[in-house]
């Protein structure tokens, strides 16, 4: 599982809370994503049987390998919510060492274990006795600039049995404003021998190429970026084997739209799935100035089939504006 994961894989879905559901993820690997991840998972809440924190590791035929990323304090539960991440169908566990946000921090979750890397090697040991699969981490920079232990977590990860370690080169305390410190990255490759995945600020091809060129990992993981572009993984992919990029033109991008919602609705029921799907127009159609009443309208849209035929107005809008279908819209 380790090389089928790792060996030749160029680029990874983030987890993304509130985004990265099955139907993104399966669009995501049909676009060449390696792999993928869920969004944040309680343990405790997979422990206690919370039907939320199940249904967060639902899937799609045709999804690319999926880590579960669980959070949590408890060593013993941790062990025991990765036993049921397994049981669900997981192809590898992903441990959150990373995670900024208050509610989780309160819980001495996230991030707030990196000040605690007696805790932190207690949890991996625990997760990595538990399972019969890859264990994977993620982690930031640190708490804080005066708290950069990012290489020591690092190591830790690698000793206690980690397949691999995603950086994302930003303390706690930055969030995820400012730049990422791509070289934290580069410092940490160095040091270890497992994987070290690369994370921030990647939203284009060329961000890709120099960050892998800088810091030397082959993988690097995309979030914001591939929100509205799932084509960046496409993108990469060609890249890497030397072939010239393929625009993504109108027809397509509203190709995708369509199908998308098609997944949501059949992944969550019409309801859910058409307000599930409202936050992703703006992400589509950002470049599309001369079309803003349709996004207004799409997010107000009540049922799939209005939907469809404010995506079929567009087409006809954009096609008669002399937009060409191979333009550029990104």
């Amino acid at each position: 599982m380790k090389r089928d994961l790792f060996s030749g894989s160029l680029a990874c879905l983030a987890p993304l809370a509130g985004y990265s559901d099955a139907p993104l993820r399966l669009i995501a690997a049909e676009c060449g994503a390696d792999f993928a991840f869920t969004g944040l998972v309680s343990a405790d809440g997979l422990v206690r049987g919370g039907a939320g924190s199940a249904a967060l590791m639902g899937r799609l035929a045709g999804e690319a390998p999926l880590g579960v990323q669980i959070f949590g304090a408890a060593p013993d539960h941790l062990g025991r919510a990765a036993a049921i991440a397994a049981g669900s169908g997981a192809d590898f566990i992903d441990l959150n060492f990373g995670c900024p946000v208050k509610k989780v921090i309160r819980r001495n979750g996230g991030v707030s274990i990196m000040r605690d890397l007696d805790l932190m090697e207690r949890i991996v040991r625990a997760v990595v006795a538990s399972v019969d699969l890859p264990v994977t981490a993620k982690i930031r920079s640190g708490w804080s600039d005066e708290e950069r232990n990012f290489i020591e977590a690092g190591r830790l990860l690698e000793s206690c049995g980690a397949a691999a370690v995603t950086l994302h080169p930003r303390p706690r305390s930055q969030g995820f404003s400012g730049s990422a410190h791509w070289e934290d990255i580069a410092a940490l490759r160095a040091e270890l021998a497992i994987p070290v995945i690369a994370n921030g600020d990647i939203r284009t091809l060329a961000d890709h190429a120099e960050v892998t060129r800088l810091t030397g990992c082959a993988i690097a993981m995309i979030g914001r970026g591939a929100l509205g572009n799932p084509w960046i993984f496409r993108e990469i992919k060609d890249a890497a084997r030397g072939r010239p990029p393929r625009e993504t033109g109108i027809d397509e991008r509203l190709d995708t739209i369509e199908r998308h919602l098609a997944l949501m609705v059949d992944f969550f029921g019409e309801d859910r799935g058409v307000r599930e799907m409202r936050k992703f127009y703006r992400w589509y159609l950002r470049s599309f100035d001369d079309i803003r009443k349709y996004r207004a309208a799409l997010v107000i849209a009540p049922r799939a089939r209005d939907v469809a035929a404010l995506v079929a107005a567009m087409r006809e809008e954009l096609r008669g504006n002399g937009r060409s279908e191979a333009q550029e819209a990104s």
